[in-house]
């Protein structure tokens, strides 16, 4: 039977661990869209004949149309009773990736996308209402954010298997189907388990008037353009590009537009007042050196495959270990928060759990590494992401008056895109630069007085002509010779990637430990809480 914090919503025979088993299979294919097909960049890029830079803006499209129509879709939310809404965005979900299985255009797919990621609003305010309703106390609401930030971040390596999966036995377009069998289980459920006339809305029905369209189209093309700078600047070699110039100047005319209408309007899209507190300030910073820490996870992929020749399906199975670390580190910092322990603990541990990650990844980084090797590395830098998403999160959410909290909540989601974005242009830019200056190392060592270097390309030509490759076998063992080259270059970086970042974060928790006493406590969690 359905309990009093349930009852309201669900039918009356329903028992709190199906509502929770309906909640689980409803968030986790929504919260895995995200980045769902990253595991098959490779089949992305070939079905839509376009680039791996392109594939990542597709991905990066979804999360900043979330993160500007947060706003826009509160007010969609507040007009429609909840369950048509929820059957209404499912039939245009569907619709999408019909659209999607059917055309391979990387114009549509990048609209679409942008579309989409608008839409998953729908579901994530629905479901992430009910997951906080399930932690209805004031302070165990601090439970619900660390529910939350493990089902999203945990997705990461389930899609990653799926994907893998997908595009080992099927054509990539596929994964648009099994996109919406995946929702369809937890949505049928949803409507079975859910009463006629629930309504999630906590203000009842609001007209359906003067929504900010201006502002939201000034916003989101703000971040349209600062996300292609900073994905495809170094594509186009930064600003010597007109195309990158005009892209940078674009951003900031709409930005500063988008800032003055927020000062000008008496009820703003995104409130501009959170940036008065100082811990929202502080917040936002942590959020953006916490990201840029953890953002060296495709580094790790690239070598998986080049150095311990893992392709994406294991890589996924491995990667598991971290999402234990994950939903670990969440409900600690979670349970660190209801004990009153400092915030400044909190984070020196999150982070201290990152640092160590990168010093014993630098160990294992060889080529005769083994997986197990990397299993504590990557569990202690899930763990790492738990406690400090969890514990970043409502330090900023809990830093304004409750009646901003929504902007407070928003504008994070903004950041975390921004974030991500930069974390990726980062580990890009360093890829480029720091392995064109160790194959320039390698390849100044390679002449014809040097006697390592003849002995490999002899040996090389050697196993060529045991196979019967007699012709031009001198040539195609240079060819072997520079890929080795290369592959050793790729190490170097990862090396190199991971002593800078471990600089990075030790600077980091040297700041937050000498910093004066952060003036943090619970009071009334639960009115200031936002769930996003």
């Amino acid at each position: 039977m359905a309990s009093e914090k349930n009852e309201a919503i669900f039918k009356r025979w329903v028992p709190d661990w199906l509502v929770l088993l309906a909640i689980f299979l409803f968030l986790l294919p929504i919260a895995s869209v995200l980045g769902i097909y990253l595991a098959g960049t490779t089949s992305a890029a070939t079905y839509y004949a376009i680039d791996s830079t392109d594939v990542r803006y597709s991905v990066v499209v979804f999360y900043l149309a979330i993160a500007s129509a947060f706003p826009l879709e509160k007010s969609f939310f507040n007009f429609f009773s909840s369950k048509s809404y929820l059957i209404g965005a499912s039939i245009i979900f569907v619709c999408i990736n019909l659209i999607l299985y059917y055309t391979n255009s990387f114009a549509v797919l990048l609209i679409l996308r942008f579309v989409g990621g608008a839409l998953s609003l729908s579901f994530i305010g629905i479901t992430f209402s009910l997951i906080f309703r399930q932690f209805h106390a004031q302070r165990s609401r601090v439970l619900g954010y660390a529910t939350l930030y493990s089902c999203l971040f945990v997705t990461a390596p389930l899609a990653q298997i799926l994907d893998a999966n997908i595009f080992t036995h099927y054509d990539f377009n596929t994964i648009f189907l099994v996109k919406i069998y995946m929702v369809l289980p937890g949505l049928l459920l949803f409507l079975f388990l859910l009463k006629s006339n629930v309504d999630l809305r906590p203000e009842g029905k609001l007209p359906f008037k003067n929504v900010d369209w201006q502002s939201f189209v000034i916003y989101s093309s703000a971040l349209l353009l600062i996300a292609y700078v900073l994905l495809y600047g170094q594509y186009y070699h930064w600003f010597k590009s007109l195309r990158i110039t005009f892209c940078m100047i674009g951003f900031v005319f709409l930005l500063l537009m988008f800032v003055l209408r927020q000062l000008k309007l008496e009820t703003p899209y995104i409130s501009l007042k959170i940036f008065k507190a100082r811990n929202f300030r502080i917040g936002m910073v942590l959020l953006f050196v916490f990201y840029l820490a953890k953002g060296d996870t495709s580094v790790l992929y690239g070598f998986f495959r080049n150095s311990v020749h893992l392709d994406s399906y294991h890589q996924g199975y491995v990667m598991l270990i971290n999402g234990f670390g994950i939903v670990l580190g969440a409900f600690l910092s979670a349970r660190f928060i209801l004990a009153g322990r400092k915030i400044r603990l909190i984070w020196l541990t999150g982070f201290g759990a990152l640092l160590f990650y990168h010093l014993l990844s630098l160990n294992v980084l060889g080529n005769q590494a083994e997986m197990s090797t990397l299993l504590l590395p990557l569990f202690l830098q899930g763990f790492g992401n738990g406690v400090l998403i969890v514990s970043i999160v409502i330090f900023y959410a809990t830093s304004v008056k409750p009646e901003i909290g929504f902007s407070a909540s928003v504008t994070g989601v903004a950041f975390r895109f921004f974030s991500f974005t930069a974390s990726m242009a980062l580990v890009a830019f360093m890829g480029l630069h720091q392995q064109k200056i160790h194959q320039q190392s390698f390849a100044a060592n390679i002449t014809a007085d040097n006697p390592v270097a003849m002995q490999e390309i002899s040996k090389y030509s050697s196993a060529l002509q045991q196979e019967g490759k007699l012709v031009e076998s001198n040539k195609a063992a240079k060819a072997l010779l520079n890929k080795e080259v290369g592959k050793q270059a790729n190490l170097m970086f990862a090396r190199d990637y991971f002593i800078y970042m471990s600089i990075f974060i030790g600077l980091v928790m040297l700041a937050i430990a000498v910093i004066p006493h952060f003036h943090y406590k619970i009071r009334k969690i639960g009115a200031k809480l936002i769930p996003v």
